[in-house]
């Protein structure tokens, strides 16, 4: 357990590279979220919203400028015309091609749309159709102040029901609920003390990571989900299973890059840290190297 518990401490520490480099630029773009539902719905239509394998990555880029327009034009959040609105101006940004009605989280419900099969409609409702609903349940029609109440009241699966549940977002899935809501614990500093597991996205990186962990580490009768094996591991080790979360993806995606460097650090925690310095080293000379010293 000692090893293991380098090993996360390692992976915590990495996860403020994440934050420092993908979270806070996000955020930072659109600065007013905690006052304007606006801006917090483009932070989650543009980082987590559309984070599904395969999708197009001009559907997060027109989905963050379909919301600004709108913001610009006046349009109430809360207005029941404004999720239309906002998914016709987001179709017309992307030409109507390819909008993946069945799976998009700006299209509202009922939407009509042409299969193989023949015609059907989307039964989920729009981001913009969720958040409009909040304030009959007394809260603000905004999607960080929403989750954030949530995690700090301990009801950390109802907020991840209500948008992954039968009844949620379009397109929102149990990964996707999990980063946005491991971000915001994060960003916030809230320590759930139940139903934490729900924090713990586990894409193809956390999931390579945290098998090899665990066949090395708990060969016999391993956790039945790594969500929970990751949470009850942090805890033990006295860190932060979400920075543990978001170092692993960091280290895997940005730093190993393959699945070879990935298992050879593994069992190498001298190599893995060989690499993690390499890393910050060209970080360190990219950015001595910034625009005002760059030749013209």
């Amino acid at each position: 357990m000692h090893r293991l518990c380098q090993e996360f401490r390692f992976f915590a520490d990495i996860g403020v590279l994440y934050q420092v480099r993908f979270r806070e630029p996000l955020w930072t773009r659109h600065p007013n979220y905690e006052y304007d539902g606006w801006d917090a719905l483009a932070i989650f239509l543009e980082g987590y919203a559309f984070a599904r394998q395969g999708t197009r990555p001009d559907f997060a880029h027109a989905a963050s400028d379909a919301v600004a327009e709108a913001r610009k034009n006046g349009v109430s959040i809360t207005n029941r015309q404004a999720a239309q609105l906002v998914w016709e101006r987001f179709a017309r940004l992307l030409g109507s091609e390819g909008l993946n009605h069945a799976n998009n989280p700006l299209c509202p419900k009922g939407t009509k749309y042409k299969r193989k099969t023949g015609w059907t409609e989307t039964y989920q409702q729009s981001a913009l159709e969720f958040l409009s609903e909040l304030p009959k349940e007394g809260e603000p029609p905004n999607i960080i102040l929403y989750a954030t109440t949530k995690l700090q009241g301990g009801k950390t699966s109802e907020f991840y029901d209500s948008l992954c549940g039968a009844a949620g977002i379009n397109g929102i899935g149990s990964k996707i609920a999990s980063f946005f809501l491991r971000d915001v614990a994060t960003r916030y500093d809230i320590h759930p003390s139940k139903d934490r597991h729900l924090l713990q996205p586990i894409d193809i990186w956390v999931r390579r990571i945290t098998e090899q962990l665990l066949q090395e580490h708990q060969p016999q009768g391993g956790a039945e989900f790594l969500d929970r094996w990751l949470v009850q591991v942090s805890t033990h080790c006295s860190v932060n299973p979400e920075a543990v979360n978001q170092g692993i993806w960091y280290f895997g995606s940005q730093i190993a890059g393959s699945g070879y460097r990935t298992f050879k650090a593994l069992k190498d925690l001298k190599y893995a840290k060989s690499l993690l310095d390499e890393h910050i080293e060209i970080l360190h000379q990219a950015g001595s190297k910034g625009p005002a010293n760059r030749p013209s």
